[in-house]
């Protein structure tokens, strides 16, 4: 059975890791700067950096409040393009918060960890769950780069409602609404409008053309549409009734 390493050997491991690969790495990503002529180069040298030892003990650095980290210098040089001479200096580029065996670092006086979480990755996640009565409700949860999550959900109802960020859910009538869609737009372009129906009272649905039928048929656009359970998975099934 394989066993989780404890949390301060990741912390302690990644910080070694920083130290002798990505900092380099990071360094390496400061671009070249160039005088307005094209004739100096400014440049780092990444290769040749160093970490001063602390001038202060950890202990020292709780009791009066200080941070206990290591200064970081870096080679650096301006190179004359057309003699090809440099003049090479070491320079301060900051102070770097050094981390102990115990996977802490000390800022400003306090004892500092890094949590690790676990992300899900950007795409569009679906499951499905029984609520109260036992009954499915299906959820497709969409996760972007950037900005909160947003929820899709079909109740037992066959509502669809919309959630934004986890917050106060709302129909997807609504939510396409306020995107700049009327109502005809939205029953025009959908294939089952009879679940935006559903949002509908008895006025609402006269105002947009609809007219109830007898059996629990409705009728739009034309086209006669019964709603039905359908094993618990698409509450509705759009058929074409023959009528006289």
């Amino acid at each position: 059975m394989s066993t989780i390493p404890g949390f301060n050997q990741i912390q302690f491991e990644g910080f070694c890791r920083f130290i002798d690969q990505g900092l380099t790495e990071e360094l390496s990503k400061f671009p070249k700067i160039e005088d307005t002529d094209h004739e100096i180069e400014f440049q780092l040298f990444v290769e040749r950096y160093q970490l001063v030892e602390p001038l202060i003990k950890e202990r020292n650095a709780v009791y009066e409040s200080l941070t206990y980290s290591s200064e970081l210098y870096v080679s650096a040089g301006l190179i004359w393009k057309t003699s090809r001479d440099m003049q090479e200096q070491t320079i301060l580029i900051g102070n770097i918060p050094l981390m102990n065996s115990l996977g802490t670092s000390i800022v400003n006086g306090i004892y500092r960890i890094v949590i690790n979480q676990i992300l899900q990755s950007p795409g569009i996640y679906y499951r499905s769950e029984l609520d109260h009565n036992g009954i499915s409700v299906y959820t497709g949860t969409i996760i972007s780069d950037w900005g909160g999550r947003s929820e899709l959900e079909i109740d037992r109802k066959a509502r669809i409602w919309a959630r934004v960020s986890r917050k106060q859910k709302i129909s997807i009538l609504v939510l396409s609404s306020a995107m700049g869609s009327n109502l005809r737009e939205i029953l025009d372009n959908v294939y089952y409008p009879e679940i935006f129906l559903a949002f509908l009272n008895d006025k609402e649905r006269k105002k947009i053309g609809s007219k109830e039928k007898p059996a629990g048929i409705i009728q739009y656009n034309g086209m006669n549409t019964i709603p039905r359970q359908t094993h618990g998975k698409y509450p509705f099934i759009k058929e074409k009734i023959n009528t006289t």
